[in-house]
């Protein structure tokens, strides 16, 4: 099933509020199925004209329409957008009176839930397949993504050959993305806070003709321009940092689904025999 929220975000000419908006609903899908119009302008903090302006701008008859599409989908409301200070403060005030560690268990749970709820089978496929059929592929995860990209690029290269793992922002990965052609495919795991680095990496390669796929958090991110694929992942955390569940969620199944599609058994083999010697005895 397609999530027709998503979708029509992705192609709608938002303004800066209603892209404030659009993060909002995507993220707190859930709790959109019990409040009016009026409590989610407040909630947001803006107005309750806006919000079904934003409706319309997206191609809902109003605001009733739009929440009748999405009541039951579940998701947790996001902060990663807020700099680590905000973080700290905003959630030692708002879990401060909860128990954390039911508290972490629902987010959690949330977290997991989001996967499957705001990507459609198709979506997943579509990503797969446009790193089967690369000729090389690049797997770029900055900051916060390098652990997600190094392990993704390193379970990949056990299926398929030509992948190429960037963590970093210096001269020698920037060499890389400089043999990107056409054929090839980026796939980048990023998160706000955004960098220049990342435009700057995803240009490159949009210069060079590659295929863009792309694991965000944010449908509205300043980077989806640039995609020719995206999922979108949750990252709801009751501390500081952006939860990493719901994204190796995704990159798990993004594996299992290539390696579903490709025969990989004599590469194995061959990495089998090379590798042996190194073996400790059991």
């Amino acid at each position: 099933m397609k999530n027709l929220l998503a979708e029509r975000i992705m192609s709608a000419n938002l303004t800066k509020t209603q892209r404030k908006i659009a993060d909002y609903f995507i993220n707190n899908q859930e709790k959109i199925g019990s409040l009016s119009s009026m409590e989610v302008a407040q909630e947001i903090g803006v107005s309750d004209a806006s919000i079904i302006r934003f409706s319309r701008v997206i191609g809902f008859n109003g605001y009733a329409d739009l929440k009748e599409n999405i009541y039951n989908m579940l998701v947790e409301n996001a902060f990663s957008s807020l700099s680590l200070t905000e973080r700290i403060e905003q959630n030692s005030e708002k879990y401060k009176d909860e128990n954390l560690s039911t508290r972490f268990q629902s987010m959690m749970q949330q977290n997991m839930l989001s996967v499957f709820r705001n990507n459609s089978e198709e979506d997943f496929e579509k990503f797969a397949d446009c790193i089967i059929q690369a000729q090389n592929r690049y797997v770029i995860g900055l900051r916060g993504c390098r652990g997600i990209a190094m392990n993704f690029s390193r379970l990949l290269s056990f299926m398929l050959p030509n992948v190429k793992c960037l963590i970093d922002g210096e001269c020698a990965s920037i060499n890389s993305l400089q043999d990107i052609k056409g054929g090839d495919a980026v796939l980048m795991f990023v998160f706000p806070r955004y960098y220049k680095i990342d435009a700057d990496y995803l240009e490159l390669a949009k210069k060079y003709g590659a295929k863009i796929c792309l694991i965000v958090n944010e449908l509205t991110s300043p980077l989806t321009r640039y995609a020719d694929s995206i999922l979108l992942t949750a990252t709801s955390s009751v501390s500081f940092f952006n939860s990493k569940v719901a994204t190796e969620t995704i990159a798990e199944y993004i594996l299992m689904l290539i390696g579903q599609r490709v025969d990989y058994k004599e590469r194995i083999r061959e990495r089998d025999a090379i590798t042996d010697d190194q073996l400790l005895p059991v």
